[in-house]
């Protein structure tokens, strides 16, 4: 009988996915707001940054088998013993993010949570001020330096994970961008090894119902922002 993509394991649930690709295109968003000079957009799409990086820290706990921390975040003398450990390419892969990806996943999350935070803070001390600059106002040109400066790193992070894409891809074969839009494994059942990441539907609803919940409070922060 001939393999059909729907027998492929499922790794990552619906939630994370949305999850990931909204990230990807608030960060992009924010990018191009700022350089153009759309504060207004820029703002907007920094909020829906904070509110997804909100949900998935909530999402670690709750979600998919391969969306919690617990099942993927490992010591650091368990990353530098997975670095030392000789590749196998004859022996099925381990779905899931790696202890590596792990640590990328980490630092993502705590540069755009970061970025996002100082943003809400900042203020150019002319026609912009963060929703939530009036409520540190002594702090503002900080938060704004550091925000500005932090950018650097969330790029580094970006080509990495970029790279690491491209590794996989044509260096292993290994299609990890189809997978976090299926959420299915790229390779054949017999090249990968793991728990299934589905969620009941209970669960897929109660994520989908966090995450707006977090939107509409995220990009309610504007309104706590001062009339004058």
């Amino acid at each position: 009988m001939s393999e059909t993509k729907g027998d492929r394991l499922l790794v990552w649930d619906l939630p994370l996915r949305l999850f990931h690709w909204g990230l990807a295109a608030a960060v992009v968003t924010n990018v191009v707001t700022a350089n153009i000079g759309r504060m207004d957009l820029h703002e907007r799409s920094g909020l829906t940054v904070l509110a997804l990086v909100a949900f998935r820290l909530l999402w670690g706990f709750v979600g998919g088998h391969h969306a919690r921390f617990r099942n993927f975040v490992r010591a650091p003398r368990a990353v530098m013993a997975w670095l030392r450990k000789p590749s196998d390419t004859s022996a099925p892969r381990e779905a899931g993010h790696s202890p590596l990806a792990a640590l990328s996943v980490l630092a993502l999350l705590a540069v755009t949570g970061f970025m996002a935070m100082t943003g809400m803070f900042s203020s150019d001390g002319i026609l912009f001020d963060g929703p939530l600059a009036h409520l540190a106002p002594a702090q503002s040109e900080a938060a704004t330096k550091i925000h500005h400066r932090a950018k650097f790193a969330l790029i580094l992070l970006v080509v990495l994970h970029l790279v690491a894409i491209l590794v996989y891809k044509f260096g292993k074969k290994i299609n990890l961008t189809s997978a976090m839009v299926t959420g299915r494994a790229s390779e054949a059942p017999d090249r990968i090894t793991g728990a299934d990441g589905r969620i009941s539907r209970d669960r897929l609803m109660a994520g989908l119902a966090l995450m707006g919940v977090l939107q509409m409070a995220a990009h309610a922060l504007p309104l706590l922002r001062p009339a004058w």
